[in-house]
């Protein structure tokens, strides 16, 4: 049964397997226990939670700065926090409303990423939202 860890864990085997590299390799290139990295790999453990820890595995494994955000916002989401970048948000009242929106509708990501392509259209209007 899938859980929700192994969001973070797909995600760490799609970049050994475009770095082609071993688990063990990678163990080594951090010094995190490779037990533990194929733990969090097969979703048995939940991801690092520190900055620092993220840090050396993107910087092992050569991630750009999109490879790299992923690895932490996918830490962080399994892990149930919100990213850094991200908190001021929690001010903004109609975010529950957006994320009950795609919930009920079960918004797929390939769709949700559509979503925010819209989203991200609409803010070339300079913020000149319609209600």
């Amino acid at each position: 049964m899938e859980t929700r860890r192994t969001l973070f864990g797909k995600f760490l085997r799609e970049l050994l397997i475009n770095e082609k590299m071993s688990l063990r390799e990678l163990a080594r290139r951090t010094n995190i226990d490779a037990s533990n990295l194929s733990k969090m790999e097969r979703g048995v453990i939940y991801p690092p939670k520190k900055k620092k820890t993220l840090s050396k595995l993107a910087n092992a494994l050569n991630l750009n700065e999109e490879n790299k955000r992923k690895l932490f916002d996918y830490a962080e989401q399994v892990n149930g926090l919100l990213p850094d970048d991200l908190q001021s948000i929690r001010q903004n009242e109609a975010i529950p409303l957006l994320l009950r929106a795609i919930d009920n509708r079960k918004l797929d990501y390939e769709t949700t990423k559509k979503l925010v392509k819209i989203v991200e259209k609409e803010n070339e209007w300079q913020g000149r939202l319609v209600d």
